[in-house]
Order: C-alpha cells, then structure tokens, then sequence
C-alpha cells in the first residue's frame, strides 16, 4: 500500500514511511472533502453558487488534490464574473492531473479566446477604479465604470452588488431592486443580495405605513390639498368644460365692473409672421453651429489625428527596433557560443600538442575570431593550405568552426577574387582565391581561377598542382584540364 499524500510505501503499523502520516487520518481527510464537494455540487445544481463556494473550499482545505472540487470551484467563480479566480483553480488543478482532465478544457475555451480574456482583466482593473470612486463618494464616476465594466463582464457579481449600493445611496430603489434581481438570477441565494433587498423591501413598508398617520392632522370634508388637486389632463372631458365654463363666467363678470362711460379705445391688430423669423433663427443657428465646428471641434480632431499618426510611427519604429535587438541579441549569443566552443577546442588543440608545434597562423586565426575580428581569422588561416598538411581532427574541427561563422566575409573574399580575376589583375585575385581556397577546398570554379591567376603570372607549379587537384577531385565537372602536362 503506498501513502495517499506521498505516494511512498506504507508500514505495517499504518504510517507512511517517508511523510510519517498516519493513513487513517488521511482516509478520514478524504472521505470528509468528499462530503464537503458533494455539498457544494448539490448546492450548485440549484444555483447556490455562494454556498457551494464555501463548501468547496472546506473541500479543499481537507484533500487539496480533489481534482473534481477545485474544476467545480473554478466553475462558480467563472459563473459569478470572477474569471482570474477560476483560471488559478484549472491551472492548479491541470498541475494535479495533466491527463483526462475537463480543467485542461476549460483553459482552452478561455484563453484561446485572447480578446474575451483582455476584456476579463479591464474589467477586473474597472472594478478596482470604481471602488476607489465610490469610498471618494464620486458616485457619477462610479456609475460610468460600472457600467463598462457589467459589458466586459456580465456575469460580474460583486459589481452588480456595487451598483445596487450606489443607487441605494442616491435614493433610486428601482434600479436598485434590478441589479440585486440580476445578482439572484446568477446566485439565487446570495446573503447579501438578499440582505440588501429585504432591507428595500422593509423601508418601502415602513414609508407606506408612515404615510397615513405620521402628520396627525386631518383635513376637513371636501378641503383638497395641493399635493391631491388633479392636473388637467388627469380629468375626464366633463371637468375640463365644466372649468372653462367657469373661467368664462368669471371674465364676463370682471367685464361687467368696468364703467361704460370710459372711451376705450381698441388698439390695431397685426398678425405676426412667425415664418420669416423661423428662416432668420434657422440660418443664425447653422453660422454658429458651423463656426462651433470649426473653432472648437475641427482644432481638437486635427490634433487627435496628428497624435495617432505619431503614436503609429513612434509604434512602428519602436517594434523595428525591438526586432533589431532581438536579432542582434540572436547573432551575439551565437557568436559567444562559437567563442566558447573554440576556447574548449584550443585547449584540446593544446593538449594532443604537448611539445608545442600548433603552427602560430592557426593561433593568431583563432585569438582574431574570438576577439571579433573575422576578417584578420580568415586572413591567417587562409594561408595555410589544410588539404596537404597532416593536422588533427581537433584542429580541423576548430578551423571548420571559425570558417562557419566567417560565412559573409569568405564570400566578399571570393567575390574580390573573382573580379580582380576578371580585371586581369592577377596578384590580386590570387590573394584572394588563395585564401578562400584553403578555406573552401570544394568550391571548383574558386580553384581553376586561382589555378589560371597562376598560370597568367608564370606560377607553372603551383597553377599544375591546382589543375591535377581539380582532375582528380572533380572529374566530372566542367572544369576539368585535358591538355594540361
């Protein structure tokens, strides 16, 4: 039997012998976080995700490897908005169980969604912002990120909790009361949800009750207070003509005081035409509304503009930059991994060459490679032919080394050789083609053009030696020399 925490054989006394735990213990831990995630299933199948919260991590408190209790925890923070927290949970769960695990599929379904997963974290960065809002009592901002944060979030418990708190301290219940229902919905049991609205629901009760006994005054039969005297449009049609009947019986009355001997003279009547200054108004309002744009708002779009077309061309020259140093950083990791590589071959170089022979060429090509300068490597080695020396494995390897990291400048000493050779300056090409020769003993048309270059100068021996290489070597090439003796 091995040991249920650690995996190590158990003795025969029931105590592991590596942790020295007793296995009794450990079953009962078990068998009771087992209790416990039966209690938080059964409490999240009715939608009691607050219960089921404390249910699962009293599971987790016992048996921290309950696979099964920390993916259902990592479910209901997912159902109440909490979506860092259940990416913990999956991500320790996936450590517990690399295989046949849902939470591997869970992490896939929310991070492979990289757009959804930015909108989780603003949202959770919002939230923060509002409750800094809310404790300075800057209730307006607070509405604002809230609101942002309820569209990347939906599901976001705690900040419906927030919102209704803040509608509760600005005196609107209504909306109150919708966020606390839109918190049920998700958590049908949440106490403070439900807190919150029994309280809403009992100051309702008691303003309703209060109403009726509160002022201790009662007004006499048929005396209507302001507060109860109907407004016009709350009357049928019968009390409306019966009110302007009225009105007009009282002007005809306040008539009939006026003397009649007075001479009243009635003053001319005009009609004003409303439509001409209509047309006037309608043309004042477009010359400000035009001037406002161009004034207030065309000088801020303007700016804007110029300050994104900065920030794209500082962005891009910025990312060109960053890729430059990622290539330099590249290139420089590979060179000091040459260098180490040589220092180790040098000093196994030195080693099979205990009297001391190594020719001074290859160590001065070396020490310039290792000190960055590839053109002076290239230069020293490129005078020594390899193919007809007797040198070890370990110097050959060291040498292909130095040549495979001298690429670029091998191929500008070939280039060089090729023109001078073209150019009919032969003592040149032949500086050249020698050392990227030696260097590059298979590149044929390299060696017939140095073998010409020879040739040309009055070199007979040496341009014999390159055209027999070349015959042997490369017999069935294009630059194979018949009639040469």
């Amino acid at each position: 039997m091995n040991c249920l925490h650690c995996g190590a054989p158990v003795l025969i006394n029931d105590v592991c012998s590596e942790c020295g735990l007793k296995q009794e213990y450990l079953i009962k831990a078990w068998n009771t976080s087992l209790y416990y995630y039966n209690i938080g299933l059964s409490d999240a199948k009715i939608r009691n995700l607050t219960g089921a919260e404390e249910a699962l991590k009293t599971s987790l408190r016992y048996n921290k490897a309950n696979v099964d209790a920390r993916n259902l925890l990592g479910l209901v923070y997912y159902e109440t908005g909490q979506v860092i927290e259940a990416l913990a949970e999956w991500v320790i769960s996936s450590n517990y169980q690399p295989e046949e695990n849902p939470a591997i599929r869970y992490l896939k379904l929310v991070q492979g969604n990289q757009n959804k997963l930015s909108a989780f974290d603003q949202a959770a960065k919002k939230y923060n912002l509002t409750l800094h809002y809310a404790q300075q009592k800057n209730y307006d901002l607070a509405l604002i990120q809230l609101k942002r944060v309820l569209n990347d979030n939906p599901h976001f418990v705690k900040a419906y909790l927030v919102l209704a708190l803040i509608y509760i301290e600005e005196g609107n219940t209504e909306k109150a009361k919708k966020a606390l229902q839109r918190v049920l919905k998700i958590d049908r049991y949440h106490p403070m949800a439900l807190h919150y609205m029994e309280e809403l629901t009992k100051n309702e009760k008691q303003y309703a009750s209060g109403s009726s006994w509160n002022s201790g005054y009662e007004e006499p039969d048929g005396f209507m207070s302001s507060e109860d005297e109907p407004d016009e449009e709350e009357m049928d049609e019968e009390e409306t003509a019966k009110r302007k009947i009225r009105e007009i019986i009282e002007r005809g009355a306040a008539a009939e005081d006026i003397n009649p001997d007075q001479n009243l003279e009635v003053g001319s009547y005009k009609e004003i035409k409303y439509g001409r200054h209509n047309i006037l108004y309608l043309i004042a309002g477009l010359v400000i509304g035009i001037a406002a744009m161009f004034f207030l708002i065309m000088p801020e779009w303007i700016e804007r503009s110029e300050d994104t077309d900065l920030k794209a061309a500082y962005s891009a020259e910025l990312s060109g930059k960053n890729v430059t140093i990622a290539t330099l950083q590249d290139h420089n990791d590979k060179l000091q991994e040459d260098i180490n590589t040589l220092t180790a071959q040098m000093e196994a170089m030195e080693a099979e060459n205990n009297e001391g022979d190594i020719e001074d060429a290859i160590m001065a090509g070396i020490q310039s490679y290792i000190s960055g300068n590839k053109q002076e490597a290239i230069t020293a080695l490129g005078a020594i032919d390899w193919n007809s020396g007797d040198y070890s494995e370990t110097t050959k390897t060291c040498i292909q080394t130095v040549v495979t990291g001298c690429e670029e400048e091998l191929t500008s000493c070939r280039s060089a050789g090729m023109t001078a050779f073209s150019s009919e300056d032969y003592e040149e090409a032949i500086k050249q083609l020698r050392v990227f020769c030696n260097l590059k003993p298979d590149d044929v048309e390299a060696r017939y053009h140095l073998a010409q270059a020879y040739e040309n100068t009055g070199d007979i021996e040496a341009a014999s030696q390159l055209y027999h290489d070349i015959n042997e070597r490369f017999p069935d090439s294009n630059y194979v020399t018949t009639d040469w003796q």
